[in-house]
């Protein structure tokens, strides 16, 4: 799985640039796949309408992006990102994909844990519930530079 991003509007005379990204999931149908931005330098940067960097946002709907099956696509979004104030900040666009072959093998495990477990208590034992988190794979962009500044009178 690969992500790219790339600026496709915006300017260095106001705050606000819109990316484009390109995920390749290599062919897998996707469970999952949300957003964030991790703030590499300079001032603060918000997306998708106030998400603080760090702050994983989910850019597609099931109403609007899936397909008959309820199959999302994922291959491509589009970000807003806002600088909080002038100056130039480096960012970089990072994803937390889950397949579908990821996520129903995680419930069926999770469900094998709980019939264990009720089978376990019923008899009179003890069962210890193991913590079970899905782990989604993380995939970041290379450097991207935003610039927001004003022009001289010449």
């Amino acid at each position: 799985m690969n992500i790219q991003a790339r600026r496709i509007s915006g300017s260095s005379f106001n705050e606000e640039d819109k990316l484009r990204i390109v995920f390749d999931s290599d062919n897998q149908p996707m469970e999952s796949v949300v957003y964030t931005i991790e703030l590499v330098s300079g001032p603060n940067v918000t997306h998708g309408g106030g998400g603080e960097p760090g702050e994983y946002l989910h850019y597609k709907s099931l109403e609007r992006d899936a397909d008959g099956d309820g199959i999302i696509d994922y291959s491509d979004v589009d970000m807003t990102v806002i600088q909080s104030e002038k100056g130039t900040s480096v960012i970089k666009v990072v994803c937390e994909a889950i397949t579908k072959e990821y996520a129903a093998s995680f419930y069926s495990g999770v469900a094998i844990t709980a019939e264990k477990a009720k089978e376990t208590i019923s008899s009179g034992g003890e069962f210890e519930d193991p913590i079970n988190v899905i782990e989604p794979t993380i995939l970041k962009t290379g450097n991207i530079t935003l610039e927001w500044s004003e022009d001289n009178f010449v």
